[in-house]
């Protein structure tokens, strides 16, 4: 077996064709978790590495660091739960599917294809409207919430005024 001369040679001998995709320690790197919690997404079905070696070791894609990411900003911004999550990606990958059906019938203009444009459509709809809802409770609930804090810091400065 040759043996590289320098650590130029061994890190070259180490990189992996980008279609091999990284590693799940590099992944979760990028996305700023720990390759525990990408285990954990798989474990909930959230997250499934697009690949995976010969010898069964998870293998990221972009795209699987993006859905990855995805996750992360349902989770931390919207402090959405996993459970949350799950159902909204769900929903979000099935309007997907439909934005696919649409496109493939928009130019044809037969009764059957204007039926089924039309049924994809009233789904679309109904789904967007049903994430606009999911995300606009959410929204009502950090009002709230930001419109408490902002009344008791206003309090807290009234008594302070008292004091002086």
């Amino acid at each position: 077996m040759p043996v590289s001369t320098s650590r130029a040679e061994d890190a070259a001998s180490r990189v992996e064709p980008a279609e091999s995709g990284i590693r799940i320690s590099d992944a979760a790197t990028r996305a700023g978790v720990s390759a525990r919690t990408l285990r954990y997404y798989e474990e909930l079905g959230l997250l499934a590495p697009s690949l995976y070696t010969p010898g069964g070791e998870r293998r990221y894609t972009d795209d699987d660091v993006a859905h990855l990411e995805r996750i992360l900003e349902l989770r931390e911004v919207l402090g959405m739960n996993l459970d949350e999550i799950k159902d909204f990606l769900s929903l979000e990958t099935r309007l997907d599917e439909l934005r696919a059906t649409y496109r493939a019938t928009k130019g044809v203009s037969t009764p059957k294809a204007k039926a089924e444009q039309k049924a994809t459509l009233e789904e679309a709809l109904v789904l967007n409207e049903s994430l606009a809802e999911q995300i606009g409770t959410k929204l009502a609930r950090m009002d709230a919430f930001r419109t408490k804090l902002a009344n008791d810091a206003l309090r807290c400065r009234e008594l302070l005024d008292e004091l002086d």
